[in-house]
């Protein structure tokens, strides 16, 4: 096990607010939040914007390419610890089981409406928000809602070996759920 790995489980176990680097993917856009879990595959966190909580990220744990923390003096660890929801609450449905992509998309679409799913290797500044309509054995697809709100009545086929990061829960994706209602049928073709 490396040193980020281990800094990661000890982030987990002490629960701190760690910056997780992922450079070979998007150079300068470090995350931020607590570690909820990290397994040899993925790591998820529990994100921190402006020291409130935003959402869930499921980050493949071989991207990572550093990861620091300040411990139990962090501001955002102190702030929600103070004024939040302390612990740092797991995601709905309970902890996640971190092992292949597929699994981890089938639990994420259980428990949540929308998913934002993340290509970096493809495109790094495009993000696919949408409900996951179906789980074949090597691909995905997506039914997505765009920036303003509306849907698509066609789907989108994503492959798992493709996926980089998962974010789920988040302020945005609530937006775009409460602005574009329930998804409507799909268009048959």
């Amino acid at each position: 096990m490396g040193n980020r790995q281990r800094l990661l489980r000890r982030a987990v176990n002490e629960r701190w607010v760690v910056r997780v680097e992922r450079e070979g993917l998007v150079p300068g856009e470090p995350l931020v939040g607590f570690a909820l879990a990290s397994g040899r595959d993925w790591t998820l966190l529990l994100l921190v914007t402006d020291s409130m909580l935003d959402g869930y990220a499921l980050v493949r744990t071989r991207d990572v390419t550093d990861v620091r923390t300040r411990g139990k003096r962090d501001v955002d660890r102190r702030w929600t610890k103070k004024h939040g929801t302390w612990p740092p609450p797991p995601p709905a449905g309970g902890s996640f089981a971190l092992g292949g992509t597929r699994e981890l998309v089938a639990q994420v679409a259980a428990a949540y409406p929308l998913v934002t799913v993340f290509q970096e290797e493809l495109d790094p500044d495009i993000a696919l928000i949408g409900k996951v309509t179906s789980l074949g054995k090597k691909s995905l697809r997506l039914q997505e809602i765009d920036s303003t709100a509306e849907w698509r009545r066609t789907t989108t086929k994503l492959r798992y070996n493709d996926i980089t990061r998962l974010d789920f829960a988040d302020h945005y994706n609530g937006v775009l759920l409460d602005l574009g209602g329930e998804a409507p049928r799909l268009t048959q073709g």
